[in-house]
């Protein structure tokens, strides 16, 4: 397992939803690896350094709506309505600048494996309504990753295009060389793996499992 995969991992090994497998890898490569370990470090002091201050920020909430309480109705509905409108905006604006584009859910794609000749085609399909899957691909050493992305259909040229469903294509010379976009070949071993990385899980095939000489 290759520094990148490793770190495009760590935020779901954090939250354990690696697989028993993944997690092993993880914890194999962090014993000869000290730049991952402390990586992952970082990461924990991280999330531990955001739980307290978001601890604090509660804290600080609910002793300020205990003041707003203890006021008179009518300036408490002035204040509550006041703030509402104001968390509105922002959390409107909010959505607007920053969601475009967020990680799927697997449950929300569909996932279909075709082979055609030499070439082995993954077609990633939404299963929403104005919507369109953007599969993004990570190459390393011995592992390949497909980030799986959705987006709001909106009506531009990629969204016209992927709204069919999102391919992404392997070809293959035989059952244990890959081709790669440069040309160059690849030889595979059942070490060669391909994730594929939900916001729930990650999938993980072995790469040479995806050619199926029969279909030749």
């Amino acid at each position: 397992m290759n520094h990148h995969v490793f770190k495009d991992l760590v935020p779901s090994y954090l939250d354990n939803l690696t697989s028993e497998e993944t997690k092993r890898l993880m914890e194999e490569h962090m014993l000869d690896c000290e730049d991952c370990r402390e990586y992952l470090k970082e990461m924990q002091e991280e999330l531990s350094v955001e739980s307290t201050e978001e601890q604090k920020i509660e804290k600080r909430n609910i002793d300020y709506f205990k003041k707003v309480k203890s006021k008179n109705k009518k300036k408490m509905f002035t204040i509550v309505g006041s703030l509402l409108s104001i968390f509105l905006v922002i959390g409107v604006g909010w959505y607007i600048i920053f969601v475009h584009m967020w990680i799927v859910k697997e449950k929300d794609v569909e996932l279909a494996i075709a082979q055609q000749d030499q070439t082995v085609t993954l077609s990633f399909q939404t299963k929403h309504d104005k919507r369109f899957i953007i599969p993004i691909e990570h190459s390393g050493a011995d592992s390949n990753m497909i980030v799986v992305y959705e987006k709001w259909n909106d009506f531009s040229e990629a969204s016209n295009l992927l709204k069919d469903g999102s391919n992404v294509r392997f070809t293959f010379l035989d059952e244990n060389t890959l081709l790669l976009h440069n040309g160059k070949e690849r030889k595979l071993t059942e070490k060669d793996k391909l994730y594929i990385k939900y916001k729930d899980r990650t999938e993980e095939i072995v790469l040479k499992d995806l050619y199926k000489p029969q279909n030749k």
